[in-house]
């Protein structure tokens, strides 16, 4: 919850309801929340949703991406990315979504040198091109 909070994200009450809908997400087989770990301190997240299309294959979408502000431009964010977009690619998504808010400068950057494509205020990557 300090992550969150540096990185200017409301965080939820400390609470039971918070502490349920925490459990839930982890146990939820359509989502995955990884954390980056330097030595006992989480110094980045990404969550991670996956969702089933009717007429196209399988969307992942990064729900949230946070490294601590003092950790920053270390290659965290981006071992987090490429660790959600493997795990997309494994799950047979075909594409890789991201609206996260960061700065413009920052995020264009971090994703351009990538391969992502801006669309407004999304950014995204087609996984299907990328295995073929």
């Amino acid at each position: 919850m300090e992550l969150l909070a540096l990185s200017g994200t409301p965080i939820p009450p400390a609470d039971r309801a918070t502490l349920r809908r925490f459990r839930h997400l982890t146990a939820d087989l359509g989502t995955d929340l990884y954390l980056a770990v330097c030595g006992e301190r989480v110094v980045g997240i990404v969550h991670v949703t996956y969702a089933r299309q009717l007429t196209t294959g399988t969307l992942a979408r990064i729900e949230i991406l946070v490294v601590a502000p003092d950790r920053r431009f270390q290659g965290i964010g981006a071992a987090l990315v490429a660790l959600a977009r493997q795990r997309a690619q494994r799950r047979g998504c075909v594409q890789l979504l991201c609206g996260h808010a960061l700065p413009a400068g920052e995020i264009d950057g971090f994703f351009a040198a990538t391969g992502w494509q801006r669309s407004g205020t999304v950014f995204s990557i087609d996984l299907a091109a990328l295995a073929g």
